[in-house]
């Protein structure tokens, strides 16, 4: 047995993860500084400066919970399962099956209890 039993319904979406450092770059990318231009009714906004905070400023472990999510979204498209039924499944093993039965399943009932069943 395994120590970790994982596997990808859509492995090739992994390599995205490679994707991780061009977005740390571009999370760390300063934009170019605006041009100013002078308009006088700013002047009392003027003496109120706020310091202001760019990407390249932003504290590393805001960089670091990015880039996390980032690579979550990347394993999470690649449909991880966790365990293997086409090995753990012997015949005449118990298995429990859970079927919905609600007013669309009305139809075709008898349909879905045969194939259960099978």
């Amino acid at each position: 047995m395994s120590w970790l039993p994982l596997s990808f319904g859509a492995p090739m979406v992994l390599w995205g993860l490679l994707a991780l450092p061009v977005i740390w770059y571009l999370l760390r990318l300063t934009p170019p500084r605006p041009r100013t231009e002078v308009f006088p009714p700013l002047r009392i906004l003027a003496r109120v400066l706020r310091r202001e905070e760019t990407p390249h400023q932003s504290p590393w472990w805001l960089t670091l919970l990015r880039l996390l999510m980032a690579a979550l979204v990347v394993t999470a498209l690649a449909e991880p399962s966790a365990g293997s039924f086409s090995r753990g499944l012997k015949i005449g093993s118990a298995l429990a099956l859970v079927i919905d039965n609600d007013w669309a399943s009305a139809a075709d009932w008898g349909k879905r209890v045969a194939t259960a069943e099978r």
